[in-house]
């Protein structure tokens, strides 16, 4: 079957926007998303190595919000023997784009899976450049499905994390191993993130966060677990599972942000029930890395999450559910600050916000995108600076009625207590 062609020009069809985002149909399953700079955005995908005639490729496009379209710039079209690019990652100083790419069939009989591939791009092209392998396993079910950047250095390290159970820290652009490859215990990776010094990596399972130090560096130097977060257990009858874990950023440094899925647990015999609606639960959790201490926890769904984003400026979290909601919150409060309640027909497989936070892309197995405009720091209101002057006002106003009420001693006695 012949690939369809790519359309150069997308828009929204006629009734489906909204005022604050719209859908597109691009031809294609996504699986990742990356951002080049505010205005450029690289969709990963495709149809793999099955002969539906979908392409797979990295492909580049504008994005005008105004205009409420996206074009594309260059699309590079990838092996059809090959899997579809599952994770992409950008280091925006070296110009490069690194994607998680399971080799062919035939290779993987050789015991061969370049998994991790390495693009460079320009203003107008994307271009292939080296692969390495890391997947031990050769099975075409394991996959590398988290690929992450450091976020300082012009050498910076590469944390590739796969389905096998395998999280790799990796030099660029070399790619040589910093230290031997971490291993989960047969527990598939979720997520992985550096913080903002690359002092320290998380690496994501279902039971377990581990939080490792990326220095000192070496073949031979075993790498030390900082901090080991288990799975929580809310009730009895809930099972609990990590999804994603990522550092804050600039003013939120000092923050772990985790997600966890709840669902029924496992029961079986006669006295056995069907779950109450509600049960399958997702909570967002905000974790205090000076003391490794919780310090507030919201539920965000009554789904699972499948993805999660934050921005670069430390100011805002982004989450995709499997009940097809995409939403945003305040990285300080957790407060909801934007949701979109029917973003795509499947759920969200990848979201990202652009530099400067002002538009958030996800995207979804179902061959569309999701563009979202962000509210403004002036238009989301409630911040955690506003909450301050609130609680200042509201202080005073008793402090007010207090005196009109019950006299000055008092009024005397209340400020005292403040």
């Amino acid at each position: 079957m012949p690939a369809e062609p790519t359309p150069t020009t997308l828009s929204p069809e006629p009734g489906t926007a909204s005022k604050t985002s719209f859908p597109l149909d691009v031809r294609f399953p996504v699986y990742s998303i990356a951002f080049l700079d505010d205005h450029r955005v690289v969709l990963a995908g495709g149809g793999g190595s099955s002969r539906t005639g979908v392409k797979n490729r990295l492909s580049m496009y504008s994005v005008d919000v105004k205009k409420r379209q996206i074009s594309l710039i260059d699309e590079h079209e990838l092996s059809k023997e090959e899997d579809a690019p599952m994770t992409i990652a950008v280091h925006h100083k070296s110009k490069a784009i690194v994607a998680g790419i399971n080799s062919s069939a035939a290779q993987l009989e050789k015991g061969v899976n370049e998994n991790v591939r390495v693009f460079s791009y320009t203003d107008d092209k994307i271009t292939y450049e080296k692969r390495r392998q890391t997947i031990t396993s050769t099975d075409p079910d394991h996959y590398q499905k988290v690929t992450a950047f450091a976020r300082i250095g012009s050498s910076p390290a590469l944390a590739v994390g796969t389905t096998n159970s395998q999280l790799s820290l990796l030099d660029f652009p070399d790619l040589d191993d910093l230290f031997p490859t971490l291993n989960y215990d047969g527990e598939e990776i979720y997520d992985a993130d550096f913080d903002d010094e690359s002092d320290m990596l998380v690496g994501t399972s279902s039971n377990k966060l581990c939080v490792w130090s990326t220095r000192p560096r070496g073949k031979d130097v075993e790498a030390d677990a900082l901090q080991v977060i288990e799975r929580p257990i809310l009730k009895k009858e809930l099972a609990c599972t990590f999804r994603a874990a990522k550092f804050g950023r600039g003013p939120t440094a000092s923050n772990l942000y985790t997600v966890v899925n709840a669902s029924p647990a496992a029961t079986s015999g006669p006295r056995s029930r069907r779950p109450p609606a509600g049960s399958k639960k997702a909570f967002v959790s905000l974790w205090d890395t000076r003391a490794w201490k919780l310090l507030k926890t919201r539920t965000v769904s009554q789904k699972p999450v499948t993805a999660f984003d934050v921005s670069d400026d430390g100011t805002l979290l982004a989450y995709g559910s499997s009940d097809l909601s995409v939403g945003i919150l305040d990285a300080v409060t957790l407060r909801p600050i934007l949701t979109v309640l029917h973003a795509h027909d499947f759920p969200v497989t990848s979201l990202k916000f652009n530099p400067s936070a002002s538009v958030l892309v996800s995207g979804s197995a179902d061959n569309s995108i999701r563009v979202i405009e962000v509210p403004s720091a002036s238009q989301r209101g409630g911040s955690s600076a506003t909450y301050a002057v609130l609680m200042t006002l509201l202080v005073l106003l008793v402090a007010i009625l207090i005196q009109q009420t019950f006299g000055d001693d008092l009024l005397a006695a209340a400020r005292q207590a403040l």
